[in-house]
């Protein structure tokens, strides 16, 4: 397989590598003033390269400054979700019928124009999700990665149509990859740029039409990609944009009989329950999932401790946690464990809380009132059942009195078996457990239903090697100070997890993610009729 090299959109890593940094800050800080401007406009539906109102709407708030409204989102409905479906319907079609070039040519269009505006989309994520600049600006670049790689991975492939060749004389024969028909894509708030492009790209690049829903919290930055795919040239109806609750919109269109197949990012629960709706149709379509984890870490006796403090501190707080790729145990030698645990408690007391457009925030406000409730909720369990040993407070800053700030927690002394140290919260808290040796390490590191990411601090060759051998993870990083278990690349990182993390094992990002988005088919013709 050709594998030439992919050259990811680093923004910030180029300027910093660049000593031109500064342009960076400054051209993000004009965007957020330009996008701040705007705010607090109301937003239709787009249903058929049309704006669609509804009686009902909802209004998104700044999660660092609640009192600050981002917009009023059309509150969809289960009759909403019925035109935007037929809409997708009746284009598919013609869509299915575009040449592979053409679809091609119209994403890399599509990333050339989010590549030029970059710091208005990481700017409206910034104000509207809360992560801090370099995040956001990261999740935009991944955006223009998968618009890029999956336009690439179609052509390298020349469509998915293959000769096979005769293997009797007069037979010939094809085969061919082919869309499905309408996607349902089902969008999380955590990654509302890069994931909700991703998984849309998959589903229309590959001759799908699509009815996108996006995370409610995240509606503004929605509307901003469907806008540029459609400035790019995605004809009308083959990309559709509901918006509302999830029971109100999403229900409806993962139920709907004319949705052929779904892509969805969000919780175990959910998943399943989507997965079980699709085997038990007459049709059963494709569900492409990923569902979440519960990321171990493990920090051996031949351990880096300085790379590795800084390995959990980024992937645990890193956007407070609200990453499925989170840093959320670690197993560390019990040799270790006390200045382990000491060094990864003042690192994180020297953590910035602060407003997300500030230059120097690292922990971002939790997303919403369920999520605030959420971690003080696993904080009082974890002061019953072991030591808080830094955090578990909601911040009580005056000047951050309207964003939902919380610390970033360090945990000791819960048992290995107990659900704070099992379940997924997607807060800011991690637990710190000793372990007697490697083996130990890594028989409690895969004793869980989840395996996304895991992370292995070692300097020593052989403990890499058993470890990548037995670690039961989709995503494995070593000795990566600069987040454990997050931030991985479109190509050189493809991004899924096994067991109950994912339903295809086939990952974003990644050679073989588009060909789950179209079936197969076998052609044959017998006679001269059959030759080119």
């Amino acid at each position: 397989m050709d594998q030439a090299r992919f050259e990811n959109e680093l923004t910030v890593a180029t300027h910093r590598n660049d000593g031109t940094l500064g342009e960076f800050h400054d051209s993000f800080e004009d965007a957020v003033s330009t996008v701040e401007a705007e705010l607090g406009a109301s937003h239709p539906m787009w249903i058929d390269g049309e704006p669609h109102e509804t009686d009902e709407q909802y209004t998104v708030t700044n999660p660092a400054d609640r009192d600050r409204e981002i917009g009023q989102f059309a509150a969809g409905s289960a009759a909403d979700v019925d035109l935007a479906v037929e809409a997708a319907a009746d284009a598919f079609d013609g869509w299915r019928r575009t040449d592979w070039r053409d679809r091609v040519e119209i994403f890399r269009d599509a990333a050339g124009r989010m590549r030029d505006r970059k710091y208005r989309l990481a700017a409206t994520l910034t104000l509207e999700n809360g992560k801090n600049r370099f995040e956001a600006m990261a999740d935009v670049d991944e955006a223009i990665d998968f618009l890029r790689f999956y336009a690439r991975e179609v052509e390298r492939n020349e469509g998915y149509a293959f000769d096979t060749g005769e293997p009797t004389p007069g037979q010939h024969c094809r085969n061919e990859l082919r869309p499905f028909g309408v996607f349902g894509v089902v969008a999380p708030f955590n990654f509302p740029i890069a994931i909700f492009t991703g998984m849309l790209t998959g589903a229309v690049v590959t001759g799908n039409t699509a009815v996108a829903k996006p995370a409610s919290a995240t509606s503004l930055v929605a509307h901003e990609v469907v806008e540029t795919l459609s400035e790019a040239g995605v004809p009308d109806g083959v990309v559709n944009l509901v918006t509302g609750s999830g029971s109100d919109v999403g229900q409806p269109l993962i139920e709907h009989e004319d949705v052929a197949g779904v892509a969805f990012t969000g919780s175990r629960a959910v998943g399943r329950e989507i997965r079980r709706t699709f085997f038990e149709r007459e049709k059963p379509g494709p569900v492409i999932a990923e569902l979440g984890g519960k990321n171990p870490v493990i920090v051996t006796e031949n351990a880096d401790l300085e790379k590795a403090v800084s390995g959990v501190a980024n992937g645990a707080f890193g956007f407070s946690g609200q990453k499925c790729s989170a840093t959320s145990r670690v197993y560390v030698a019990e040799a270790l464990f006390d200045e382990f645990t000491d060094r990864l408690v003042a690192e994180t007391e020297e953590l910035v809380i602060d407003d997300p457009r500030s230059a120097d925030a690292f922990v971002s406000p939790l997303i919403d009132d369920s999520a605030l409730a959420r971690y003080e909720r696993i904080c009082e369990t974890a002061r019953e059942v072991g030591t808080v040993r830094t955090g578990g407070e909601v911040v009580a800053d005056t000047d951050l009195a309207d964003g939902r700030f919380v610390e970033p927690t360090v945990v000791t002394d819960v048992p290995h078996e107990h659900e704070i140290a099992r379940e997924e919260h997607f807060v800011p808290f991690v637990t710190v457990h000793p372990v007697s040796d490697f083996d130990e390490a890594i028989e409690k590191a895969n004793d869980s239903s989840y395996g996304l990411c895991t992370g292995l601090f070692s300097e020593d060759e052989d403990e890499i090697e058993a470890w990548f051998d037995r670690i039961e993870s989709g995503m494995c990083y070593v000795n990566r100070e600069q987040s454990a278990t997050t931030g991985a690349l479109v190509q050189a990182q493809p991004f899924g997890g096994w067991k109950a993390s994912g339903t295809t094992s086939k990952f974003a990002g990644g050679y073989w993610y588009l060909p789950q988005f179209m079936r197969e088919q076998s052609r044959t013709v017998v006679g001269d009729a059959g030759r080119e």
